[in-house]
């Protein structure tokens, strides 16, 4: 178990090292003296806990929101108070969180409360999925889709950084439905969703909008990243997979729209990204079977001089 330990206190940090190292189920201890000093890395936090004191909570909150939303915190998280009433958990209920009084701390009781976390966080992940995941093919579903969109497009505006986004709509799913049956339908569904995510990176976020439409978000890519992963799609798709007892390739049509990071949010939002990349999508389909095509920001700026 790896534990992040926040406390700008060196004399409590250094007990509460000594008090952790001797559960047993403890094997590393990262420490930082304020919240916003964690960094927060893809995969930092698997199998991991935060003991965090209550002055550092807030910091270590903005920290965690650069990348995680409140209803998706990579780890479960202690709070270290000055009394039993200090600190009000249930203001935090998306998070999985508990909170103790520092000067009541034995090892004992610190064993509890992160076996406890262990198996609320645990649980709360099960449900989350069910809430947040497609029960079908394990992508996210609009729910999530659009959340973690969102938030990816306001942190690319503020940030300045370039994103992209992808829309799918495969191309012969109602004929294999009708041919096959609903079963192999399912199954070429999921093969489609678990090749996509076998060529995209960890911070990608494919997401299924319903019966054969998906999203994909791409954040810090280009046009050329998205153009080049659509093209790596397509191809690892065209290749025959062996689907419920049929030989079968899957085809799709991709709609491609990119951003630089640096438009206004009247431009840079989460409904005109899904909308013009729809009408990219629109003319991937025109263009024949297993096509993608780029959303041209020039229609855009013609449209509102117009208007103008």
């Amino acid at each position: 178990m790896k534990i992040f330990l926040i406390d700008e206190d060196a004399k409590e940090r250094e007990w509460l090292i000594a008090t952790l190292k001797i559960l047993t189920q403890v094997d590393d201890i990262v420490c930082h003296e304020r919240g916003y000093e964690l960094e927060v890395e893809e995969n930092s936090f698997n199998a991991a806990f935060i003991v965090v004191t209550q002055e550092q909570f807030i910091p270590l909150r903005r920290q965690l929101s650069k990348q995680y939303s409140a209803k998706e915190l990579p780890c479960p998280i202690l709070v270290l108070t000055e009394s039993f009433d200090s600190f009000d958990v249930s203001g935090y209920r998306n998070y999985t969180l508990d909170a103790f009084p520092t000067h009541a701390v034995t090892p004992e009781i610190l064993r509890y409360l992160l076996n406890t976390l262990k198996r609320d966080f645990r649980k709360d992940m099960r449900l989350k999925r069910l809430a947040h995941y497609d029960a079908l093919t394990g992508a996210c579903n609009r729910y999530l889709f659009s959340d973690r969109a969102k938030q990816a497009i306001t942190s690319s505006r503020r940030q300045q950084e370039r994103i992209a986004f992808m829309y799918f709509d495969l191309d012969k799913f109602k004929q294999i439905n009708d041919k096959y049956g609903h079963a192999t339908g399912d199954e070429y569904l999921k093969r489609f969703v678990a090749t996509v995510t076998e060529n995209i990176r960890d911070m990608d976020t494919l997401g299924r909008f319903g019966g054969d439409e998906f999203g994909l978000l791409l954040p810090k890519s280009t046009e050329l990243n998205a153009i080049k992963l659509a093209k790596r799609i397509l191809d690892a798709l065209s290749i025959p997979q062996e689907i419920d007892e049929q030989t079968l390739s899957i085809a799709t049509s991709i709609g491609i729209v990119a951003f630089h990071g640096n438009e206004s949010s009247e431009v840079l939002n989460y409904k005109n990204i899904t909308d013009w990349a729809d009408s990219a999508l629109f003319s991937a389909k025109k263009k024949g079977k297993h096509k993608y095509a780029v959303f041209d920001h020039a229609k855009l700026v013609n449209r509102n001089a117009e208007v103008a």
